[in-house]
């Protein structure tokens, strides 16, 4: 039987070490690049760069879109799991609270319990800006404003002149 494109390829269709180079990536993604998780699926490049080249070849769409299909899937499945569970995410921050506290660590202990209340919309993050610009004043307030520049240079008035005097100095 002739061997398929991988256009035409599915999911299914998948060599063992291209599954177990997606499910090794997707499992510790962001902690180690295509190259690592490649050498960890047991390809054995020759050259150099090896590893990496195999690495962007296997999620390239054009080359290999039945790993990019399982790759998403897997990513999608993994981010399912993180935003459908907020407990999980409540529990994480629980024990990282509680191993802070147990080195005496209370800032992070802090940290991790304000986390905990924003994520349970306990603490809501509000800011207030206000522009005094002379575009947003109406008339009156423009008014009233240039009246109370006017009193505080009235106050001011007994300023002294300390510009020198010029001497001409004759030879």
């Amino acid at each position: 039987m002739p061997k398929l494109p991988n256009v035409l390829k599915t999911t299914d269709q998948l060599t063992a070490k291209q599954r177990k180079f997606v499910d090794i990536y997707v499992s510790n993604y962001g902690k180690i690049n295509k190259a690592d998780a490649v050498r960890e699926a047991g390809y054995n490049p020759k050259r150099v760069n090896g590893a990496s080249e195999i690495g962007s070849r296997l999620t390239n769409p054009n080359l290999n879109p039945h790993v990019v299909r399982y790759l998403e899937k897997k990513l999608n499945a993994e981010l399912a799991k993180y935003e459908k569970d907020k407990l999980r995410s409540y529990k994480q921050y629980e024990r990282m609270r509680e191993g802070a506290i147990d080195k005496s660590q209370y800032n992070a202990a802090i940290n991790a319990e304000k986390s905990i209340g924003q994520m349970a919309g306990f603490f809501v993050n509000r800011t207030e800006v206000q522009h005094s610009s002379l575009e947003g004043m109406s008339r009156e307030q423009l008014e009233q404003r240039l009246n109370e520049l006017e009193r505080k240079i009235g106050e001011h008035k007994e300023i002294i002149d300390v510009t020198p005097e010029s001497e001409i100095i004759s030879s």
